[in-house]
């Protein structure tokens, strides 16, 4: 396994992690959650399992996550879908005929749905883990918690606000980055025959707590995807030990499709 980081064309870096096998064919582009990282247990969980199969895995740390050169940057939806593809550059610039794949958790399940939907891209088959297909209303809301109304308030005075979500460390919202998700809803934006058929598949938590399970199946149903709802299961879908690994067998067979 190795720490590395790539630039982007603004001159930015992405920190990021791999592990790919002499003999691979594929490589699975990992796209972590909101408040988490290439560190997270799912993303070392592909790193271990994803190699041992015969596919390459280049992990990322999005703009103002994780603990290296992505923290420095400013979170805004260009600048994170900017970071999926310059892992996707860097993995093809290694090997031009790999075919990529793409492993993505909740926030960066949304991210990745906006990159395969807006902009040109190689890889075919995508794998969403507790997809955030909502994730505008975690932000935007009529009518706010009083958490949320703290958050507005920072907003107006200080032009960002500081969340967690309740699941990881703080990651700055900006103005810019909340008009972001506010012109980003997924169930409008996502179109992922704009450049060529894709294949994809979800995963979600019958019991998810973040990520309304109603939610993902409309998504899933409109826009026909295959999707596994395991019951029990919240947002991490780490209530049983087993399913982390069932999780990681139902990507496995989308990327052998």
């Amino acid at each position: 396994m190795e720490n590395f980081s790539i630039t982007k064309p603004d001159g930015k870096k992405v920190s990021c992690v791999k592990e790919i096998p002499e003999s691979a064919k594929t490589v699975v582009v990992a796209v972590h959650g909101f408040t988490s990282s290439k560190e997270s247990s799912t993303v070392q969980l592909l790193l271990k399992r994803l190699p041992a199969a015969g596919f390459g895995v280049v992990g990322i740390d999005l703009p103002g996550h994780g603990t290296g050169e992505s923290l420095k940057e400013t979170l805004r939806i260009p600048t994170a879908v900017d970071s999926i593809e310059a892992a996707e550059k860097y993995c093809l610039d290694l090997n031009p005929d790999y075919e990529i794949c793409y492993f993505a958790s909740s926030f960066g399940a949304y991210l990745t749905a906006i990159y395969i939907s807006t902009r040109k891209h190689k890889g075919r088959k995508a794998f969403f883990r507790s997809a955030a297909v909502n994730m505008p209303k975690l932000f935007v809301k009529e009518n706010p918690t009083e958490t949320e109304k703290k958050w507005l308030e920072d907003l107006d005075r200080l032009g960002y606000f500081d969340a967690t979500l309740d699941i990881g460390a703080p990651v700055r919202i900006t103005r810019e980055m909340f008009d972001d998700l506010r012109n980003s809803d997924l169930f409008a934006l996502f179109n992922p025959g704009r450049f060529g058929e894709h294949k994809i598949a979800m995963a979600h938590g019958e019991k998810d707590e973040l990520i309304d399970p109603e939610e993902a199946r409309h998504f899933a149903e409109k826009f026909h995807i295959p999707a596994a709802f395991f019951p029990g299961e919240g947002h991490s879908l780490s209530n049983s030990p087993e399913t982390p690994d069932a999780v990681i067998d139902l990507a496995v067979s989308l990327y052998k499709s």
